[in-house]
């Protein structure tokens, strides 16, 4: 029995008896056209087609390299090659790759080494590709992708687990095309930046003092963010690590990035001492390391610091002068900046108690610096998540006292990223999109590398009718964050993208997956119920409508119809409230 190694790919398309049924010419014709694309792009990479049956194929390459470029390929391809036919019913493939020892039959390829690759086919999103961790060791600084880790697997059949990646890869669009007055696109993901994480540091003060040390990262992030020259993952990815023994190496690989931070900080009466080291992730190697010490009070000239030496550290040409760092005014009290951070984890728990949490400590902060801009700005945001997620029985007020931080806040975050991107967020809420759009693009203009920015401006121009607008920048995020805890926040704004343009049953697809990884978060359950009931299932509204009223017994129609976010998109308001109306919702 012939046996050899060989990097397979498997293809499907997403939904195809749906597709079939609603269309059968049509899909069959723009099948056969997608197929004939993708037999090119597999000869021009080196590969053949080994099998197909229906609407999936198989083919095999001699490098893993060689498959996941031509997965990325077909991908990039195929979009266009059904845009005659109606947008919930064109053609999304999901690609699988695996580098495994196959059988040779003739002109076939069997065992586990093919049957992995359709496997990881099947675990794909549409329009998604999947590869095994055989894959994954001999991409690294081969392919300008990000591969993000989903853990290791049991896949039907297949004896083992098996270590699973997820790839992503950069849009192909025109330079400079518009995402939003002053924006564009030249700001999007370039895997010829350097590519760093601050990882969460370890705590040397004691249980009681984590939220300052997480303070501290969260600064050297943002000011490292704000080097034009680097792409930095966000701290909500980073600190998903937290508390956990990981290898540098394997950080790199599952976040796709070059460089890592670690550090301790110890906190002692009023003396401070941070220890931080830069390590290339792939050879395990420090390239720099520094301790600072002094007062407290001195955080903030050593989080600037810090961020300065480690950009110089990895791109010498770069300046600390030329470093565009945080110029915002420090609180004028050490107490208030704790404050703010001991808020922090609470400022994004996405239900009604965890900003009941935080609205005391925000307000303590404000009683004892005025002038706090951050402060007023998160509390701003407090108030509007209630507004906009219905978690208060005052909407008037909560939206009163949303307006008012907004205008306190105004004076002095004009060099803050993140208190403005929490007055846009909570101005997107309040119904205000053109305000809301301004402090973004400023957050933006300043931070390029803000994942919450970058949803948050999803979220606005979904809210503006902009539906392709909201998806790219919620890709932005995605990509800037792939391990976000939030990330469910933004995959259901591009979720809404999705059902704004018409794909209703993909919009619906997302949110089950969403409510299935979050049984806590039930705002998701109020979109599902109303897409699933314009598109006219009924059986998956009406569940997702007890599943509502079960966790929100006092949801109405007219509450929601009365959001504000709702005031400039009418239309879709009225479609989604007779969507609730379908899915047997109280009036």
């Amino acid at each position: 029995m012939d046996r050899k190694l060989a990097a397979i790919l498997s293809t499907d398309v997403a939904g195809f008896s749906r597709l079939t049924a609603l269309d059968e010419e049509s899909t069959v014709r723009a099948l056969n056209l997608c197929h004939s694309q993708i037999a090119e792009l597999v000869r021009d990479h080196g590969g053949r087609i080994f099998g197909s049956a229906g609407d999936g194929l198989v083919a095999e390459f001699p490098s893993a390299v060689q498959a996941v470029r031509c997965a990325v390929e077909i991908q990039r391809g195929v979009v266009s090659l059904s845009e005659d036919l109606p947008i919930n019913r064109r053609l999304k493939f999901r690609i699988g790759v695996n580098l495994g020892d196959v059988v040779v039959s003739g002109d076939d390829l069997l065992g586990d080494g093919v049957n992995i690759a359709a496997r990881l086919q099947e675990m794909a999103a549409p329009s998604g590709i999947c590869i095994s961790g055989s894959v994954r060791e001999h991409l690294d600084g081969k392919v300008p992708f990000t591969l993000t880790s989903l853990g290791e697997r049991a896949l039907k059949n297949i004896p083992r687990p098996i270590s699973v990646f997820r790839v992503d890869w950069p849009q192909e669009t025109p330079e400079g095309r518009d995402v939003g007055s002053g924006l564009s696109l030249a700001t999007r993901f370039s895997r010829d930046q350097p590519s760093i994480v601050v990882m969460p540091f370890d705590n040397l003060s004691g249980q009681s003092d984590g939220y300052f040390v997480d303070g501290v990262v969260e600064e050297i992030t943002g000011a490292l963010s704000r080097v034009r020259d680097f792409f930095v993952i966000a701290r909500q990815s980073a600190f998903t690590y937290k508390g956990h023994f990981v290898d540098v190496r394997d950080v790199g690989r599952q976040l796709g990035v070059t460089y890592v931070v670690e550090g301790t900080v110890r906190r002692g009466g009023d003396r401070l001492r941070i220890s931080v080291q830069l390590v290339d992730a792939e050879m395990r190697t420090q390239l720099w390391s520094e301790r600072y010490e002094g007062a407290t009070e001195d955080i903030f000239e050593f989080q600037d610091r810090i961020a300065a030496q480690v950009a110089g550290a990895i791109h010498p040409a770069i300046r600390s002068a030329e470093i565009e760092l945080s110029k915002r005014k420090p609180p004028s009290s050490l107490r208030a900046y704790d404050l703010v951070m001991r808020a922090y984890p609470h400022l994004w728990g996405h239900n009604k108690d965890a900003v009941r949490r935080a609205i005391p400590l925000l307000e303590d902060a404000i009683a004892i610096d005025s002038a706090y801009g951050r402060a007023h700005a998160f509390l701003a945001w407090c108030h509007a998540q209630n507004l906009g997620y219905i978690w208060t029985e005052e909407p008037e007020r909560d939206l009163e006292r949303a307006l008012m931080a907004i205008e306190a806040a105004a004076g002095s975050i004009d060099d803050d990223p993140a208190a403005l991107t929490a007055a846009g967020g909570a101005l997107s809420h309040c119904g205000d999109q053109e305000r809301a759009s301004a402090y973004l693009e400023r957050a933006l203009a300043l931070d390029p590398n803000n994942a919450w920015a970058w949803a948050r401006f999803g979220w606005v121009a979904s809210y503006k009718g902009e539906r392709d607008r909201a998806r790219d920048r919620f890709e932005r995020a995605l990509t800037l964050s792939p391990a976000d805890p939030l990330a469910f926040n933004m995959r259901m704004g591009f979720a809404l993208s999705l059902a704004m343009a018409g794909a209703l049953p993909d919009a619906v697809a997302i949110a089950r997956e969403v409510v299935n990884k979050h049984p806590e978060v039930t705002w998701p359950y109020r979109m599902m119920a109303a897409w699933s009931g314009m598109s006219g299932d009924l059986t998956t509204a009406r569940w997702a409508a007890k599943k509502l009223l079960a966790s929100e017994p006092g949801f109405t129609i007219q509450r929601y119809r009365a959001r504000p976010v709702f005031q400039g998109v009418p239309q879709w308001a009225d479609r989604t409230a007779g969507g609730l109306r379908q899915a047997g919702l109280p009036e």
